[in-house]
């Protein structure tokens, strides 16, 4: 999967550094850009096209209530993770209606951004590299990762039931070994029961992070093994 081109939008000089750490960590992306204005975000986003920007509503020359509005029009395939204060309500809205991933409140913690990005990054791939059509509870999965509810707690990151540690931790084991492993093996190597792990390998498997492998036996159903596509 190709990493995704991250623009950050914010006023603040030392918040700049802050999160272009956080975003230069992340080997899935590359920061593009840092801007401090709303006519300098624009025209760094006419140059290089960009998935994601992070953005400060109120940066010197931007206008949220009109320029949300012309941000969609001009750059349609771009997602927007707000972070931004929450004192305006008629702006939070705004922000809302016009689609953007997540809303951060200021101040919030850097875990809780980090949740977000890997939020987004599962999202992103599981809409634009899925080849198989989609299925009810799958996109109640990929849809709850926009829920609103995570507006209300720095706990929410992923989908009820899955928590973004574990989740690390289980895609984390088969990245490290490049090999197939099944729900029984994996839970005895992460300390956990054979129903979590399949849990949070299902979970990975319809956001097409991991893929499924039938070895079948002389007896009984053949075994489900999961592994990390091949590039």
């Amino acid at each position: 999967m190709r990493s995704l081109k991250v623009l950050i939008a914010e006023s603040d000089r030392l918040l700049q550094k802050l999160y272009s750490d956080i975003v230069i960590n992340d080997s899935s992306l590359t920061l593009t850009k840092c801007v401090s204005t709303g006519s300098q975000m624009f025209d760094a986003m006419r140059c290089v096209c960009v998935d994601l920007v992070l953005l400060d509503l109120f940066m010197d020359d931007f206008n949220a209530v009109r320029d949300l509005d012309e941000l969609r029009k001009l750059f349609p395939h771009t997602d927007f993770i707000v972070l931004s204060s929450g004192e305006r309500p008629e702006i939070v809205r705004k922000a809302l209606c016009a689609g953007v991933f997540d809303f951060l409140v200021k101040p919030f913690s850097f875990d809780r951004l980090r949740a977000t990005l890997r939020n987004y990054q599962i999202y992103y791939h599981s809409l634009t590299d899925r080849t198989k059509p989609w299925q009810q509870d799958d996109l109640d999965a990929l849809l709850a990762m926009k829920g609103r509810d995570s507006l209300l707690s720095d706990d929410y990151s992923v989908p009820k039931g899955i928590q973004l540690k574990c989740l690390n931790e289980v895609e984390g084991f088969l990245k490290s070994r490049r090999d197939s492993f099944s729900a029984q093996e994996v839970g005895n190597e992460l300390g956990i029961s054979r129903s979590t792990a399949r849990r949070y390998l299902e979970f990975l498997t319809t956001s097409e992070r991991v893929v499924v492998e039938y070895a079948y036996r002389k007896i009984g159903r053949p075994e489900k093994r999961y592994r990390i596509p091949t590039i």
